[in-house]
Parts: C-alpha cells; structure tokens; sequence
C-alpha cells in the first residue's frame, strides 16, 4: 500500500537545502563512511565502465576523503559494492558475479567483507537465492535487528516492473531470513540504486526514479512494516542541473579527458544517493550522467544530521 498527498495534504516549511559542491571522483557507486574519526568513501572501480586508471582493476576502494589516499581495494568477486559501519568494524556487501548471465554484474548470491582495520578482510557468503537476480544492496539496523534491502529483476513471478526491492532480516549478520516477497517496494515502479535506514521509528528507503523521457531523479519513501509505504511530500530529492558539473575543492583521480567529459556530457541523472553524519552535517554522494555509460560520482552536504534531514522530507516527521 503506498499513501501518498491528498486534496488536504499541506507544505508548512521549504524543502530541505541540499548544496552541491560538485565532482569529486570519476568512479561509480559510493558510500561515504566515518571510521575512527576520519570521513571515507567506499568507491566502485570498473575499467570497463569508461576510462579509468589501468592500474586499478574491478575492485571496491576505499579513498581518505581529505587526502584522496586510497587505503585498500576489496570485493573483486562482487559488484554493486555497499557499506555498513558498526562499532569500529566495517562492512562491505556486494552480489558474487554470476558469469552464467549475460548480465555480469548482477547474481543470485549475497557476499560480506568484513574488516576491523580496513586491512585485513574476513569473506563470507550471507545467502544464496537461486532463481533471482540482485543487483544494489543497502544495510541497516533497526530495533528488532538488521534488515538487508536488495534489489532484483528476477523472477518474474515476484519482480514486477523492472526493478523491485526486496528484504532479509538478520539477528546477527549470520543467520538471514527472506521477508515474505509481498514485503517488497514497489512493484509497480522503476527502483533503482535504493539505499536504506533506520531511523527514529521508520526504515526510509530512498530508489531513483524513472521520469519521462529517460530522467532519472530521487525519490524518498518510509514504512514501519514494509507493507505500508509512505511518498516524501517533499520529493524528489536531487534533480539534474548545472551545479553537477562544478568540481569540488577535494576532487580527485579526474584527468584532463574526464573533466572535459564533464563539462560537455549529457546529464540528465541524479541517482544512487548514499550519506552519513560528519561534523554536525550529512555528506550525500550521488552519481551524475546519461544512464548509457558516461557517469561520475558527485557530492552535496546538509546543515544537520542523517536523521534531521530523513525527518524533513515529511510534513509529521
């Protein structure tokens, strides 16, 4: 059941204020991250996706947000890398590579890297679902433990318009438990790149839309039992527009070709957002670009916390 706005529905304060600050890396899917009191990114590197550095392969990398050092790489069975942090250990998700489709990226089995000093890593394999297709990943806990969202194209039977987000509980991160597939989001809807959270009472999941001829933007969404869904009356979230192609004081890995890619390329996405807290404020990586192959990864910030800004995009928080 999905509740949206009505004839009543009303809007008593502006949307939330989210400042681009431009480019900061030519890879894709990212997650920002805090550990031992320094901001991170986890950041997805694929040659095949477009020009990158040679010398860095299929991986997951993990770059110093001040210094653009990158620690270590990680996950090169896996891709649509996530990441969770939880008292010191972080966590790294991602589907195993399933060669058998003609889809590379995506498979039927969920991996976890973990690591308590983003050196050493231990692997495991949380799931197999065989029949299904996983793509993004999200990681969070809530009151009653954690809860993995996935997003699938496969099957059929249960995936409707392509793609569909579906969830597993866990007590311990060992042990999972599909949800009943009814527990989905949405499918009569486009969702891509969804990123989840717990916070105060609601899990928020935020999935790109697909809007008319072929832009992308993001929407916001919260349920207390997955079969509930509340619509963000203050959607969407971040739309395509000329403050994308400035380039942020701390970019880096952006070569003379790309930053002219940049600044001609065809932009009509904003998508697969990911955040954390940082000094008092939110960091929020998105990536920018066509949805054909031209991509780059881009930053905004918030003036408050991941839970004030999930709160503002509803009229009762």
């Amino acid at each position: 059941m999905i509740i949206n706005y009505d004839k009543n529905s009303k809007m008593t304060r502006p949307f939330p204020t989210l400042r681009k600050l431009g480019a900061v890396s030519p890879y894709g899917e990212c997650t920002p991250f805090v550990y031992r009191g320094r901001l991170y990114r986890l950041e997805l590197a694929d040659p095949t996706r477009g020009p990158l550095d040679p010398s860095i392969h299929h991986c997951a990398l993990i770059r110093d947000h001040e210094t653009g050092e990158i620690l270590t790489m990680v996950g090169e069975d896996i891709y649509y890398h996530s990441l969770y942090t939880e008292n010191d250990e972080v966590y790294v998700l991602g589907v195993l590579i399933d060669d058998s489709s003609t889809d590379s990226t995506s498979g039927n089995t969920i991996v976890m890297y973990a690591t308590h000093d983003l050196e050493n890593w231990e692997r495991r394999v949380l799931f197999s679902n065989p029949g299904w297709r996983y793509f993004n990943t999200s990681l969070t806990k809530g009151p009653d433990g954690y809860v993995l969202m996935m997003e699938a194209s496969e099957p059929a039977e249960y995936v409707g318009t392509y793609f569909t987000c579906f969830f597993a509980t866990s007590p311990d991160l060992v042990q999972w438990t599909m949800m009943d597939y009814d527990c989905c989001f949405d499918r009569d809807l486009y969702n891509g790149g969804p990123w989840l959270r717990y916070s105060n009472g609601y899990y928020y999941l935020i999935s790109v839309m697909i809007l008319p001829y072929g832009r992308f933007s993001n929407y916001i969404f919260r349920t207390r039992d997955f079969r509930t869904w509340e619509v963000g009356d203050y959607n969407p979230i971040l739309m395509p527009d000329n403050e994308d192609k400035k380039i942020a004081p701390h970019a880096f890995d952006l070569t003379p070709e790309r930053l002219e890619e940049i600044r001609s390329g065809y932009n009509i996405n904003n998508s697969d957002i990911d955040m954390c807290d940082w000094q008092g404020k939110t960091i929020i990586t998105y990536i920018v670009g066509n949805q054909l192959g031209f991509y780059y990864m881009a930053e905004a910030e918030y003036d408050g916390t991941v839970d004030e800004l999930l709160a503002a995009y509803f009229e009762k928080p």
